[in-house]
């Protein structure tokens, strides 16, 4: 390895092992203790949504499942998973998404729409990080809803967002990107400098 790709070698071991220890610090609270927002009580209250924290939400109308997606570690690495989407309606009217990979919850989800169509009570809970959906994610929300209430959603009371419930970030799932992140940024310093070292012996 030349000296030049070395330095290279160093520089991104460094950023990538500062990025990874920003993500753990930005998680932090959630990982090692579990603490999430109540985003039931940020909606009742009409207050910001806190994009990029992980929350807790108690769906009481599901409106259905509209896309299955491949599934993804933090959004870079793909997994042999697949996720399904679903839409939601909140409490002062807004219109979002879950993203859920867990089979339980997915059955618990569309059990719940079933329920709720026979005019039944539902209450599912989902815990994830609170993200903007793809716009090909969008456009799928868009015909569901579009299908459901018509092209004016608004007339009824409910407005369409892009927000989404990421429930396949867990509090495991995190730290163990983290640390890999962490551990590849290292090693790479670590091999760089040892390559360097022995260049110049």
């Amino acid at each position: 390895m030349s000296k030049s790709r070395c330095v290279i070698m160093i520089i991104l071991g460094i950023l990538l092992s500062g990025l990874s220890i920003v993500m753990f610090v930005h998680d932090a609270e959630y990982i090692f203790t579990g603490n999430t927002v109540d985003l039931n009580e940020i909606l009742k209250n009409n207050g910001e949504l806190p994009r990029d924290k992980f929350v807790t939400f108690t769906c009481e109308f599901p409106i259905d499942n509209y896309a299955e997606t491949r599934q993804y570690l933090n959004g870079i690495i793909p997994l042999p998973f697949k996720t399904q989407q679903y839409a939601m309606l909140g409490d002062n009217g807004m219109i979002f998404s879950a993203e859920i990979g867990n089979k339980a919850k997915i059955s618990e989800m569309d059990q719940a729409i079933e329920t709720f169509y026979d005019d039944g009570e539902v209450s599912v809970t989902l815990t994830g990080n609170l993200q903007i959906n793809s716009s090909e994610m969008d456009s799928y929300l868009k015909e569901c809803v579009g299908y459901i209430f018509g092209d004016d959603p608004e007339s009824y009371g409910f407005f369409l967002t892009s927000y989404v419930i990421d429930t396949t970030k867990t509090r495991l799932s995190q730290s163990l990107l983290y640390t890999f992140l962490l551990a590849i940024g290292v090693l790479a310093i670590v091999i760089s400098i040892r390559t360097l070292r022995g260049r110049t012996a």
